[in-house]
Formats: C-alpha cells, structure tokens, sequence
C-alpha cells in the first residue's frame, strides 16, 4: 500500500552549469544587440555618403553666381526645394540614429559590465 522506499535525494545543476547557461543567454543577447548595432552604423554610414552627394548636387542647382537665384528657372526652383527637404528628413534621421547607437552601446556595455561573459570582449 504505502512504499517506504527512500527517495534519491534532490540532484541540481552543477554551479559550472548555471555559469554555462547563463553565459549563453547574455551571449545571445550581446549578440543581437552587436548586430543591431552593426546594421545602425552601417544605414548611418550609408545615410551620410547619400547626404553628401545631395548637398553637391544642391550647390550645383543653385548655382554659384551671387544674382543667380533671380533667373533661376522654375524646375530649377523645385528640384532644389525638392533637395532641401530630402537633406532635412537625412539630418533628422542621422540624429535619431546618433540616439540609437548610443542606446545600443549603452545596452552592450551594460551587459559586459555585469561581470561579462566568458569569451567575448567589448567592441
């Protein structure tokens, strides 16, 4: 009816394990964040070069005579008004990816600095 057997004792992980597992997962983590990064300074990397090229191509439109402006044909007007616009959404998005880098440095640097993670070493 009622089994009196002794029951094995409890068995846990080993601490070497714990550490093993835990590694893993910041390492998964560390990971994604150093790729997040990665692909953020690369589209700013990118976004600055085509930054660049339209800033030359706005100076070419507008030309370089100081009275230029006063004769400038009307397409000439709005491809430049068209050029200035697409500078100004870049800045914005250089400077909200300036914020994204630096949050994702700080999630990095928050995960190495809790003690790290065997193997690995900051960026």
């Amino acid at each position: 009816m009622f089994s009196f057997r002794a029951k094995p004792a409890m068995r846990f992980r080993s601490a070497d394990r714990d550490r093993e597992t835990d590694a893993q997962r910041l390492a998964s983590i560390t990971t994604a964040v150093r790729e997040a990064l990665e692909a953020a300074q690369r589209e700013k990397s990118v976004l600055d070069e085509r930054l660049e090229d339209a800033r030359t191509r706005a100076t070419i439109l507008a030309g370089t005579d100081t009275y230029e402006h006063e004769g400038r044909l009307p397409e000439k007007a709005v491809g430049l008004a068209e050029s200035e616009a697409e500078m100004s959404r870049a800045e914005s998005r250089l400077l909200e990816l300036d914020k994204h880098i630096l949050k994702l440095q700080r999630i990095e640097s928050a995960i190495l600095d809790e003690g790290g993670i065997p193997g690995t070493q900051t960026s």
